[in-house]
């Protein structure tokens, strides 16, 4: 065989060799893309899960604890209108409660726990130690305005999610108007039980 001849072999080699690399860089390039999004698609609807884990247990600690204080408020207030907007929270939040645990059990999740964490906790002692008995309408008012308030910056940041549950996302749009009225009507409570200690007793 000729020189000639062996250079030409060599070369159609080399050609081939060269051909072959630039279809496995061509089809592992094609296949990277797929690999990644695959990969991504489980992490996504695992956050989405935690996410709406994290939503129940925090909406069935803020019912809990407007449940708790308003039973409080049953047996310490003597004010009428206290107890009335206090056993409103009591029927509510129970209610809503209900409504938390079939949409969590659509969802596939754990139902919100029973027990107050230490947060919510810290919150009904410090109703307890603040000034006693006596001033305890105007406190038990200032704190479910501010467990309202926390309450509804809760359901409204869930319900803007783009990756809400379904479920939840109904039961937090379902829940807001609800939630908002309360936090009026315990304003009004605040307010009746200030001026009420302002109001100096005959003697």
């Amino acid at each position: 065989m000729s020189r000639f001849i062996l250079l030409n072999a060599a070369s159609l080699a080399a050609l081939s060799l060269a051909a072959c690399g630039d279809n496995m860089s061509s089809n592992t390039a094609m296949t990277t893309p797929t690999t990644e999004t695959a990969s991504i698609r489980p992490a996504t609807a695992e956050n989405a899960t935690r996410e709406a884990q994290d939503f129940v247990n925090a909406a069935g600690q803020a019912s809990l604890v407007e449940i708790r204080t308003s039973e409080m408020a049953l047996e310490k207030s003597a004010s009428a209108d206290v107890k009335a907007f206090a056993q409103m929270m009591i029927d509510n939040h129970k209610a809503s409660i209900d409504k938390l645990k079939a949409a969590a059990s659509a969802a596939s999740l754990r139902p919100p726990i029973d027990v107050l964490d230490d947060f919510h906790m810290r919150r009904i002692n410090d109703l307890v130690e603040t000034d006693g008995d006596a001033d305890f309408d105007a406190d038990y008012g200032a704190l479910q305005i501010d467990a309202h308030n926390d309450a509804i910056k809760l359901f409204e940041e869930y319900s803007r999610d783009p990756d809400a549950t379904a479920q939840l996302k109904m039961y937090a749009d379902e829940s807001l108007p609800t939630l908002q009225t309360h936090r009026a009507e315990a304003e009004k409570i605040r307010d009746i039980a200030k001026k009420s200690d302002k109001t100096p007793n005959p003697s």
